[in-house]
């Protein structure tokens, strides 16, 4: 056959797309001349029966497209022969409007009107004619009503149960009319009718029977037990009904079960473990999960677990020696007595009836006994349960930056004319008039006339002693006898009309940046490790690693902490001796002073999302408080922490966390009054300072499910950061 023959038989008719820049065309090619087209609204969209003059088919079958970006979700193509269905359904949120129907003698085109495309533009610049960048005016539409976050797969597991307490019997179609009867009268008269045998077991008389006639007391044989409850009566009308769903109708309404052994019928309360057949035990050690907690579950669908319980009962008699009263005899015993006890618990209703389960905690292992079919539906159970949890490795990358701008302009100076002596120090005015100082303003002798710290006498780094090494006189205050003596002019060791000029400035500009790269791989697992106050250290004693401050601890098995610093003490106790005793010191908390990241794994989800909690911060011990006695300090920490909520992030995306930011900006000025005011002369008569402090903390956090599947990516492709690291690892791999 030629090969245009071929590709007839195949068929002609085939959807293609067209992307315009504000509608898309929907193309069916090989409709012919004259195609019918009948268009409706349905609930998902838009339909549309397309009929052809000529029969022809599909070209590549039934065909389905997608373009959410140009607010069409699915278009489809099915049919056949003259008769073909077009569906559209548009992107949720989006309107879906009637589209443009033409023809061109061989191909219909459907035009619906899309949302325009979003052009990408850069910025270049004019400099010679400045203005605004044009920018897209394109927005995403408005959601039309609350809509939830998409719910992505589930990972179902499914079994099919058979219905346990219907019983397979064959007999005669049944016709019978019961008001009120007792279940047990009507299942025999059923039974007989069928030609089967028939067993009541009256478990609920028997329990009657072994309940103590009186609080306290334990029944005994030939003690007489209390009256059994009434069976429940049934009400039925069956005309010629099939026998098999009549008799299970009577077991529905009386609440009774029942199952057949060979030609038995064996009737009661819960007769799924009571039969003349085997019975099958399995014993299944677990890989993940407890065998309590798996005990647990199926003791939830109807099994019953029996376990072992011990009770410890200590009782002391007598006084000890500690409370007995001095001189009188004392003596003290203590009794100790176990009482083990076997007990058993389990749903009453449930597809594990009459399975009993047991475990040992030290193989890790769960044993079932029952039926065979019952025990093969638990172990389908058990499979499901004892799954791997998933693990994940935390990436996190902690940036702190710290920009430090320090800026000081220091001016000072000395100046004599006369007897008129003025200094600028630092902003700071002093002068002295005349040849003496007054007597409040006295300097003790040996001392340096300078109320702010510069040194001003005549020699440099010597002190300025006011009339040194001079005879004792009355003008003498070194010596001088009187109570307030005045003191010459400081002046007078400068010589007359000069003028002296210090200028010191200063500029300190300094960055400092802490890069930390730990990784954590936690697992999913809320159990709990330890309880507070204990110590994770071999041996016990010291301080618990709980009285070192950390937000997120190593309580559950999900968490993780990575702490790089020094340990040091922000509690401690000084406890004083009465009587004099020696003072001893014990330290209550310590923090970390350095860098502390925790973080907690709450869900690994099947879709690829991580949800976690974060909680990094960086301190420096900022102070020392003294205790005394001998005890050491207690540090004062400057901290910056960034304590995050639950956190939703995808396998691989890296989560930036920023804005931890600490800005200290402080300005002092010291002039003299006006003249420090004036521009460009007052920067003589002025002091000046400014100091800047700014710090930001960034965390980045980049969470990488690990495949541990057969076959999968082991490992997280960790690179060390330093050369020596690779060169170290690169040997020992050899």
């Amino acid at each position: 056959m030629p090969a245009a023959a071929n590709a007839k038989a195949a068929g002609s008719v085939q959807l293609k797309v067209r992307r315009l820049a504000d509608a898309v065309e929907l193309v069916i090619e090989g409709t012919g001349p004259g195609p019918q087209l009948v268009q409706a609204a349905s609930s998902s969209g838009w339909q549309g029966q397309l009929t052809t003059t000529t029969p022809n088919g599909l070209r590549l079958g039934p065909q389905r497209l997608s373009i959410p970006e140009a607010g069409l979700q699915q278009v489809t193509l099915t049919g056949s022969g003259t008769s073909y269905q077009v569906d559209v359904t548009p992107t949720s949120g989006l309107p879906l409007n009637r589209p443009v129907v033409s023809a061109d003698g061989q191909n219909m085109i459907l035009t619906f009107p899309a949302v325009p495309q979003a052009a990408l533009q850069s910025l270049r610049p004019n400099l010679t004619q400045p203005g605004a960048v044009p920018q897209s005016t394109y927005a995403p539409p408005l959601q039309p009503r609350a809509v939830a976050p998409p719910v992505g797969d589930m990972a179902v597991g499914t079994m099919v149960l058979r219905n346990t307490s219907y019983v397979n019997v064959r007999g005669p179609r049944v016709t019978m009319t019961l008001r009120n009867a007792p279940a047990k009268d009507a299942l025999m008269a059923l039974a007989q009718m069928g030609g089967y045998g028939f067993v009541y077991v009256d478990e609920q008389s028997a329990l009657s029977a072994a309940v103590p006639s009186s609080p306290g007391s334990s029944p005994q044989m030939g003690s007489p037990a209390a009256a059994p409850a009434p069976v429940r009566g049934v009400s039925i009308a069956f005309v010629n009904e099939n026998y098999a769903r009549a008799i299970n109708a009577v077991l529905l309404a009386s609440g009774l079960t029942a199952k057949l052994e060979g030609n038995l019928l064996i009737a009661g309360l819960n007769v799924g473990s009571k039969g003349f057949g085997s019975r099958l035990s399995k014993v299944y050690r677990l890989n993940q999960v407890s065998p309590d907690a798996a005990a647990d579950y199926l003791a939830n669908l109807g099994a019953t677990v029996t376990k072992t319980n011990t009770i410890t009962t200590a009782v002391t008699q007598g006084v000890s020696q500690n409370n007995a009263v001095s001189g009188s005899p004392n003596a003290s015993t203590t009794q100790s007595t176990s009482q083990t006890t076997v007990e058993s618990y389990g749903a009453s209703r449930g597809p594990l009836l009459g399975l009993g389960a047991t475990t040992d905690n030290r193989l890790g292992t769960i044993t079932l006994v029952g039926d065979a079919a019952v025990v093969g539906i638990a172990e389908q159970y058990l499979r499901q349960l004892d799954l791997r949890q998933r693990q994940v490795a935390l990436s996190v990358k902690i940036l702190d930056v710290n920009l430090n701008n320090d800026f000081n302009v220091n001016n000072s100076f000395a100046a004599r004319w006369g007897n008129t002596f003025i200094v600028n120090d630092s902003g700071n005015l002093l002068g002295a008039f005349g040849n003496n100082l007054p007597a409040t303003a006295q300097l003790t002798p040996g001392t340096t006339f300078n109320p702010s710290g510069l040194n001003i006498s005549p020699a440099p780094g010597s002190n300025f002693v006011p009339n040194a090494g001079a005879p004792a006189t009355a003008t003498n205050p070194a010596i001088a006898p009187s109570a307030n003596p005045a003191l010459p002019n400081p002046g007078a060791g400068f010589p007359n009309n000069s003028f002296s000029d210090f200028l010191q400035s200063t500029i300190l500009a300094s960055t400092t940046k802490v890069v930390a790269s730990p990784t954590l791989i936690l697992q999913e697992n809320s159990s709990l490790l330890r309880e507070p106050g204990t110590s994770s250290a071999a041996g016990g004693g010291g301080l618990d690693d709980y009285s070192i401050d950390s937000p997120i601890g190593r309580r559950r098995a999900n968490e993780g902490v990575v702490r790089v610093g020094v340990n040091v003490p922000t509690k401690v106790s000084v406890n004083v001796a009465s009587g004099g005793g020696p003072t001893t010191c014990s330290i209550d908390q310590l923090t970390t002073s350095g860098l502390v990241l925790g973080a907690r794994i709450e869900k690994i989800d099947d879709n690829g999302f991580v949800t976690f909690a974060l909680s990094p911060s960086i301190s420096a011990v900022e102070s020392l408080l003294p205790t005394g006695a001998g005890c050491p300090p207690i540090s004062i920490l400057r901290i910056r922490r960034l304590d995050s909520g639950v956190l939703r992030v995808r396998d691989g995306q890296t989560l930036i966390l920023t804005g931890v930011i600490s800005d200290f900006d402080r300005q002092v000025v010291r002039k003299w009054p006006i003249l420090g005011d004036i521009p460009f002369v007052g920067q003589f008569f002025r002091a000046s300072g400014s100091q800047r402090d700014k710090r930001e903390l960034v965390i980045m956090v980049t969470p990488k499910i690990i495949n541990d599947e057969v076959g999968g990516a082991y490992g997280y492709g960790y690179q060390p950061g330093s050369q020596q690291s690779r060169d170290f690892l690169g040997q020992s791999a050899n």
